[in-house]
C-alpha cells in the first residue's frame, strides 16, 4: 500500500537523513575502506556484517540477505510501515509533513520532473547558442573571453557552459514551441514576471551561463556571470538562481557530480569558492575540487560530503574574510567528526590563478601540507597574544580552543584509540604552550563535553524470503540494463512486456519501471528507490544494483562495448521463452483433444510458424 506521498517529499526526507548518521545513532560504526560496518541487529552477529555504502546511501547484510535505504532501515528496526518510517525520519530532520498534500499534476510548476526537464532544456539552449558559430555578436565576444581564460571547447562542453543573449524575451520565445509554460520557467527561476506588470524578463540575460548540477548530474539551477565587452546594465558580477523546488544552495556543491567517482576512491575533497576555480582545477587534471554556492558550509553540506569523502581541504583566499569563514565552519566540522584541513593561500591569490601561475604540483603540495582544524584553531587564537604576560587573553584563547576540541562526540573516543591518542597529544601541547597543568585541561574538557545517549534497542526482524540464486538470470540482466543504461529503455520496453516475466519480485519491479516510463518519469535506481515503498522489492533493487556495479568494476570496457549486443541477446531469450511457452500450450491442447478439426489445423499452422521463427526460417 502506498503512503500517498510523492517522490519530492520522500527525496527531501531521504536527503536530510544521511545513512551513516542514522545507523550510527543506533549502533557503533567502524570505517572499512570507502564503507562503514557494524554488527547487524537482526541476527546473532559476532563480527560486523552490516555494510553501509555512503555514496549510494544504502546498507546491506548478506547474512540476513537484506538491503535497503534509510526508510527500510527504520521500517525493519522500529517494526513500522513505510508511512510511520517517513514520519520518524521527517521528525528526526525537522521536516513538517503535509498529510493532506496532493500529487503534483504532470507539466505543472509543482511537478518536479517537469522542472528537471525544463532546466535541462534551457541549459542546452544556452550552450547551443554559445557554441553556434552563427550566433549573435555578443556570443563571439564570450567565446573570445573563454579562449583567453584557456577554456577549450571540450571543457566548455563538459560543463555545459552557455550564454544567454541580450534579448529581453529570448528564452520565453524559445519555449513557445515546447511544453514548458512561463509558469514552469518561472518556477525554475529562469524567467521572472516583469515589474511593469505584463510579460516576463530573462533572469540571466547577457550573462555567461554556468549550469549547476545535483549529485546525479541533473541540471537544477544556473549561475550567471558578467563578461567584459558585453554591454549589460547590471553591475552585479554574479547572479545565481534563487531557491526552487529543485535547488537549495545550502545542500548543493558545484562540481560534485563530476568528481564524485574519483573522490569516492581517494576519500578526499577540496572545497573552493567559485565556479571558475572548479573548472580551472579540472582543466589542470584535478578531480577532487568542488565549490560552495554563495553560502557558508553547513550541516547539510557535511551530510552530503560524508557520503563521498573523509578528509576535507577547505581552500580560502589569503585575507581576513577567509580567516573568518574558516572559524565559522571549523567547529561544525569538528562536531561532526570530519577530518577538516584549512589551506590559506598567499594573500591576493585565488585557486584558479595559483594553479595557472604555479602549476598543479605546487597546489597539490599546499593541499597535502594544509593544517588540520585544531592546529588551525590554535594558530588563529594565539596569533598576536602574549601567552606569558597577557594572562586574560591567553586564558580566553585557551578556552576557545578547548571548546572546539570538546565538540568532538564522546562516542568517537569510544571507537578509536587513535583519536584518544591524538587528543592526549593535543592536551600535552596546549599545556606546554599555555603554561598550565595537563590535568587542569582534562578537567575543563570534561566539564565542556556532554555525552549524547545512544539508542541500543533491538527489534527482531525476519530474514529476506527471497532466494536470489533462484531468480531468472535473463530477467535480472534486463532490469540491470534498464537501471543503468537509460538509452536502452525505449528498445526494451517496446519489445518486452511485463507478462513475459515469471511471476515474482522481478516482474513487480519491471511493472514499476514500465509504469514510470509510460508516465514520462525517471526510471533510475535512485528514483525507483523513492517510488517503491515495499522493502522486499527495494531489497531486489539493491541486489541488482550491487551485482551490476561488481560486473562493471570487473570488466567496464566489455560492458560498454557489448551493450547493444547484450540487450538484443536478452530480448531474443525472452522471445524464445515466449515461443516455447506458446508451443507447449498448443501441443497440450492437441494431446488433450480439446479442439475441433478447424481449430486443430489452425493450431498446427501456428506451431509450424513458431518453429520457423525459432530457427530463423
Amino acid at each position: 500500500m502506498s503512503s500517498g506521498f510523492g517522490t519530492d517529499t520522500k527525496d527531501r526526507i531521504k536527503q536530510a537523513n544521511d545513512i551513516v548518521d542514522l545507523i550510527g545513532s543506533y549502533t557503533q560504526l567502524r570505517r572499512s575502506g570507502a564503507r562503514y560496518v557494524c554488527r547487524c541487529p537482526w541476527h546473532d552477529d559476532t563480527r560486523p556484517s552490516l555494510q553501509i555504502n555512503p555514496a549510494r546511501q544504502s546498507w546491506a547484510c548478506y547474512v540476513c540477505n537484506i538491503r535497503g535505504d534509510v526508510f527500510d532501515f527504520v521500517m525493519r528496526k522500529e517494526g513500522v510501515e513505510f508511512f510511520e518510517a517517513m514520519k520518524i525520519l521527517a521528525e528526526r530532520a525537522g521536516i513538517a509533513l503535509d498529510i493532506k498534500q496532493k500529487k503534483a499534476v504532470k507539466g505543472s510548476p509543482q511537478d518536479k520532473q517537469t522542472l528537471y526537464q525544463a532546466v535541462h532544456w534551457a541549459v542546452e539552449r544556452f550552450h547551443s547558442y554559445l557554441m553556434d558559430s552563427t550566433a549573435g555578436e555578443e556570443a563571439g565576444v564570450v567565446r573570445k573571453y573563454l579562449a583567453e581564460r584557456n577554456f577549450s571547447d571540450e571543457l566548455t562542453t563538459q560543463f555545459r557552459i552557455g550564454f544567454a543573449p541580450l534579448k529581453f524575451s529570448w528564452l520565453a520565445d524559445q519555449a513557445r514551441s515546447t511544453e514548458f509554460s512561463p509558469e514552469v520557467l518561472t518556477a525554475c527561476d529562469l524567467i521572472a514576471p516583469s515589474e511593469r506588470g505584463s510579460g516576463y524578463f530573462e533572469r540571466f540575460r547577457g550573462r555567461l551561463i554556468f549550469p549547476i548540477f545535483d549529485v546525479m548530474g541533473r541540471p537544477i539551477a544556473i549561475g550567471g556571470r558578467l563578461v567584459p565587452g558585453v554591454n549589460l546594465e547590471s553591475k552585479a558580477k554574479y547572479v545565481n538562481s534563487r531557491e526552487t523546488r529543485l535547488f537549495s544552495k545550502s545542500d548543493t556543491l558545484y562540481g560534485l557530480n563530476f568528481v564524485k567517482d574519483s573522490v569516492s576512491k581517494t576519500r578526499q575533497l577540496t572545497i573552493v569558492e567559485g565556479y571558475t576555480d572548479v573548472i580551472g582545477a579540472w582543466q589542470y587534471g584535478m578531480r577532487d575540487v568542488v565549490a560552495c554556492l554563495g553560502t557558508a558550509l553547513n550541516e547539510k553540506h557535511i551530510r552530503l560530503i560524508r557520503r563521498f569523502a573523509d578528509r576535507i581541504v577547505l581552500v580560502l583566499d589569503g585575507d581576513d574574510a577567509g580567516r573568518r569563514r574558516a572559524n565559522e565552519v571549523l567547529d561544525l566540522f569538528v562536531a561532526n567528526d570530519v577530518d577538516l584541513r584549512i589551506l590559506t593561500l598567499p594573500e591576493g591569490a585565488d585557486p584558479c590563478d595559483f594553479i595557472r601561475d604555479n602549476g598543479k604540483d605546487a597546489f597539490d603540495q599546499l593541499v597535502n601540507n594544509a593544517s588540520d582544524a585544531i592546529d588551525h584553531k590554535i594558530r588563529i587564537e594565539t596569533e598576536g597574544v602574549d601567552l606569558v604576560r597577557d594572562t586574560h587573553n591567553s586564558n580566553m584563547a585557551l578556552d576557545r580552543v578547548l571548546q572546539t576540541i570538546s565538540r568532538v562526540p564522546a562516542s568517537v573516543f569510544e571507537q578509536s584509540a587513535d583519536k584518544v591518542l591524538r587528543q592526549d597529544q593535543l592536551l600535552t601541547r596546549l599545556a606546554r604552550q599555555f603554561g598550565v597543568e595537563k590535568d587542569q585541561l582534562k578537567a575543563r574538557l570534561l566539564q565542556l563535553r556532554s555525552k549524547a545517549p545512544q539508542r541500543r534497542d533491538e527489534v527482531d526482524e525476519p530474514k529476506s524470503h527471497i532466494d536470489f540464486t533462484k531468480l531468472v538470470r535473463r530477467e535480472c540482466e534486463l532490469l540491470q540494463v534498464l537501471l543503468n543504461v537509460p538509452e536502452q529503455l525505449d528498445t526494451i520496453v517496446e519489445r518486452v512486456s511485463p507478462e513475459q516475466f515469471v511471476a515474482g519480485p522481478l516482474k513487480q519491479v519491471y511493472e514499476f519501471i514500465d509504469e514510470c516510463f509510460q508516465n514520462g518519469n525517471s526510471t533510475s535506481f535512485d528514483d525507483l528507490m523513492l517510488v517503491i515503498e515495499n522493502p522486499e522489492l527495494k531489497n531486489v533493487l539493491c541486489f541488482l544494483d550491487e551485482e551490476w556495479q561488481e560486473k562493471q568494476a570487473a570488466n567496464p570496457e566489455q560492458i560498454g562495448m557489448s551493450m547493444t549486443a547484450l540487450v538484443n541477446e536478452i530480448i531474443e531469450d525472452f522471445r524464445k521463452v515466449e515461443l516455447d511457452s506458446g508451443k507447449r500450450k498448443a501441443i497440450s491442447s492437441l494431446h488433450q483433444q480439446e479442439l475441433n478439426a478447424e481449430e486443430e489445423l489452425s493450431t498446427l499452422e501456428e506451431l509450424l510458424n513458431q518453429t520457423r521463427q525459432q530457427h530463423g526460417l
